[in-house]
């Protein structure tokens, strides 16, 4: 039997492209029964252990030129929001997330 992150990869393509497992599994040539079996075992699994799912994040460069004229909107709450007429830098945007952060609690 083949490894679960084998399967993972498989689940985390057919999330990824919004397909069915049923057509996914169609076009790959590959067991439905066993994708179905792999998510059922694997989010077990993960429940288990008292994992949560780990959110993947992707890093973004946007060259300095291009934030120039782009408005930005930032929702801190429901119902809270910023509307800004270009693009934060990262640090200011770490410390008004921080800030709310903090009033939250």
């Amino acid at each position: 039997m083949a490894e679960p992150t084998h399967w993972l990869v498989h689940l985390s393509a057919i999330d990824a492209e919004g397909v069915s497992v049923q057509a996914y599994a169609r076009r790959e040539g590959i067991s439905a029964a066993a994708l179905y079996y792999w998510r059922k075992r694997l989010k077990a699994d993960a429940a288990t252990a008292g994992e949560a799912p780990v959110p993947q994040l992707v890093a973004v460069q946007l060259p300095e030129s291009s934030a120039i004229g782009q408005r930005c909107t930032l929702w801190l709450a429901p119902g809270v929001r910023l509307e800004l007429s270009a693009l934060p830098s990262a640090n200011w945007l770490i410390q008004i997330a921080s800030a709310a952060c903090r009033q939250v609690r």
